[in-house]
């Protein structure tokens, strides 16, 4: 068990002596007890240079002014808070982490425990919020605002130091969705028409005579080409079958655009912005002053707008107790940007055509008529031997465009995030 005591102080006395004291930075191993931290056999709990005030009467005028207390005596004291002002210079002063009753730091602060400090020690926590000491490894507990750039306050006058200033990481750019319009084009008729002087179950044998219509032909009737019934191949009649290409679309590249909101086009007031937001944690140079509603906890200014938080450089969970968590960035750099829209090749259009062939040249004696269609093996078809031939027509029956697969639409780029710092905050951040 820890505990302060008040030590029975040697000193020698006679007439026309001075009352002689122990020196401060002194502790007789003959003491009793102590105004500093001892354990219960009595044994002093910090340095012994660290002790300047043992007892009262070892500080008769109060806490000696040309005493230098050395910078390990006081890790949890604020710099503009002297040390006999500090109640908890270090952790073995204020065992678990609370003053205790006896405690005497209060007789060697001449001003009181104001001294040094721009607020009490103990106070009603008005205008703020009772939060509880930090964990270790942590920063704060300290004022905390997020919001939008353009709406940052300053820091409050009850902590006007800004500790920290980051950023949240930014959500990829809105980049909407890639479409392609369907390709304008055309079904072009059958080019290729072979007359055989074999059947279609011999196609590698016959002679072959050319029946092709003119080119850029709209497949209105047309008699250039003629066949006479009469007329032999090989010795045999010319005329036996007939093989008819499939018709060709011809089709334009598709246009790409975009379906919803593409990326607003906002001027960036810093890299990143405007859509990602920011963090301030306020701090002041004194020390936070305990909370006389809250045993245990310190006052935490907390204007509109402002939370009481942790902080902690890098990416860390929230210790319990502080579940509201953000995560910002010292450093943001957005170089991503949405891709272009781009289509495909078309693809999976279909063409189906009606051809006739004749007899005379006037298309007026049909002998053959069938369809034809893109996607299908060439036709052949067959003729009774001698047949002759001379007209033509044919005629789209169906044409559905074909469609292009779009792509881009995507952010592309690099997302750079330096020096994560996690805040936590007991009380949601407005």
């Amino acid at each position: 068990m820890f505990r302060l005591a008040r030590a029975a102080l040697v000193i020698a006395a006679s007439a026309g002596l001075a009352v002689l004291a122990v020196p401060a930075c002194i502790v007789s191993t003959g003491t009793i007890g102590s105004d500093c931290p001892i354990d219960d056999d009595g044994n002093l709990l910090i340095p012994e240079e660290c002790c300047i005030c043992p007892s009262p009467e070892a500080c008769p005028n109060g806490f000696p002014k040309d005493v230098t207390v050395p910078d390990y005596c006081r890790p949890d004291c604020p710099e503009d808070v002297p040390y006999e002002c500090c109640p908890c210079p270090t952790p073995e002063w204020c065992p678990g982490g609370k003053l205790p009753e006896n405690s005497s730091y209060e007789r060697y602060c001449p001003e009181g425990p104001d001294a040094g400090s721009d607020g009490p020690m103990s106070s009603l926590c008005t205008g703020g919020s009772c939060a509880p000491p930090r964990p270790a490894g942590w920063k704060g507990p300290m004022s905390f605002w997020n919001g939008w750039d353009i709406e940052a306050p300053p820091c409050p006058g009850e902590a006007p130091i800004l500790a920290f200033e980051g950023r949240s990481a930014p959500p990829p750019p809105s980049c909407g969705t890639c479409a392609c319009d369907a390709p304008e084009g055309t079904c072009e008729l059958p080019e290729t028409w072979t007359v055989s002087s074999a059947g279609c179950s011999d196609p590698g044998s016959g002679v072959k005579t050319n029946f092709d219509p003119p080119t850029n032909w709209d497949g209105i009737c047309n008699g250039e080409k003629s066949i006479l019934g009469d007329k032999l191949c090989g010795g045999v009649p010319c005329v036996r079958s007939i093989t008819i290409s499939t018709p060709v679309i011809e089709e334009q590249p598709c246009q790409p655009h975009l379906i919803g909101d593409p990326e607003p086009k906002i001027p960036k007031a810093w890299n990143g912005g405007p859509e990602i937001t920011l963090g301030k944690v306020c701090t002041s140079e004194s020390a936070l002053p305990k909370c006389i509603e809250a045993e245990g906890k310190v006052c935490v200014p907390t204007p509109p707008g402002f939370s009481s938080c942790l902080y902690r450089e890098g990416d860390h969970p929230c210790p319990e107790g502080w579940g509201e968590r953000e995560l910002l960035y010292g450093h943001v750099e957005d170089n991503r940007v949405c891709s272009q829209c781009e289509c495909s090749e078309p693809s999976a259009g279909f063409c189906n055509v009606k051809f006739r062939i004749f007899s005379d040249g006037a298309c007026t004696t049909e002998k053959l008529a069938a369809d034809v269609s893109t996607g299908m093996i060439a036709p052949c078809l067959d003729f009774m031997p001698g047949t002759q031939l001379s007209g033509k027509t044919a005629a789209v029956l169906e044409y559905t465009k074909g469609a292009c697969t779009p792509s881009g639409g995507t952010a592309e780029g690099e997302l750079v995030l330096l020096d994560p710092v996690t805040i936590c905050c007991s009380a949601p951040v407005t």
